[in-house]
C-alpha cells in the first residue's frame, strides 16, 4: 500500500474548464473527450492508473503523485499519467517526464500533438479525414491503428464525451 501524504492546502488542481483551453481550438472537443474518457469523467488532472493492477490513485498535489508514480516504476509499473492518460513507459521516446505529464495544460496541448502524428500515420495508412481521426484516437489508447483491443469503444466513449463539451464562458 502506498501512503499518500496530507493533502496540501496550497494546491488548488486546474478544472477541466481551465486545462482544455490550452489544446489547440479546433481540437479542444476531442481533447475534452479525452480527458473525460481518461478519468471517467471526473477530469482529475493529478489522477494516476497504475496500468498493472489498474488501481486509480488521485492524490491531492502534484508531491504526493509524484512519489506514488516513483513508488510503481520502482515495482515495474507502468503508470498513465494525468487527465489525458499520459503512459510512463513512453516517456524517454517522447522527452518527457512525470512532472510534465501532471501539468493539465502541458497534457492538453501535449495529448493533442500525439493526436495529431497519429492523425498524419492514419492519413498514411490510406485513412482519410474522420476516419482518419477516429483511427488517430483508437490509436492514441492502443498504440497502433486499430479499432481491436478496445480500440472502437475507446473511440465511442471519446466521441460521446466530446458532444459533452461546451467552452467555458
Amino acid at each position: 500500500m502506498i501512503a499518500l501524504p496530507p493533502p496540501s492546502p496550497a494546491f488548488i488542481p486546474a478544472t477541466p474548464a481551465q486545462y482544455i483551453r490550452c489544446a489547440p481550438r479546433g481540437w479542444r472537443k476531442i481533447a475534452y473527450g479525452i480527458s473525460q474518457t481518461e478519468t471517467a469523467r471526473t477530469g482529475a488532472p493529478l489522477q494516476l492508473v497504475d496500468a498493472v493492477t489498474l488501481k486509480v490513485y488521485r492524490p491531492d498535489n502534484p508531491g504526493a503523485a509524484l512519489k506514488i508514480i516513483h513508488a510503481l516504476e520502482k515495482r515495474g509499473h507502468p503508470v498513465a499519467v494525468g487527465a489525458f492518460g499520459l503512459k510512463s513507459t513512453e516517456y524517454k521516446a517522447w522527452h518527457i517526464h512525470a512532472i510534465n505529464a501532471l501539468n493539465a495544460c502541458f497534457s492538453a496541448r501535449f495529448a493533442i500533438h500525439l493526436l495529431k502524428e497519429n492523425v498524419s500515420w492514419a492519413s498514411g495508412a490510406g485513412f482519410v479525414g474522420p476516419s482518419a481521426l477516429k483511427m488517430a484516437i483508437a490509436a492514441y489508447t492502443v498504440g497502433r491503428l486499430t479499432y481491436a483491443a478496445g480500440g472502437l469503444q475507446y473511440v465511442q466513449t471519446v466521441d460521446y464525451f466530446a458532444r459533452e463539451y461546451r467552452p467555458a464562458a
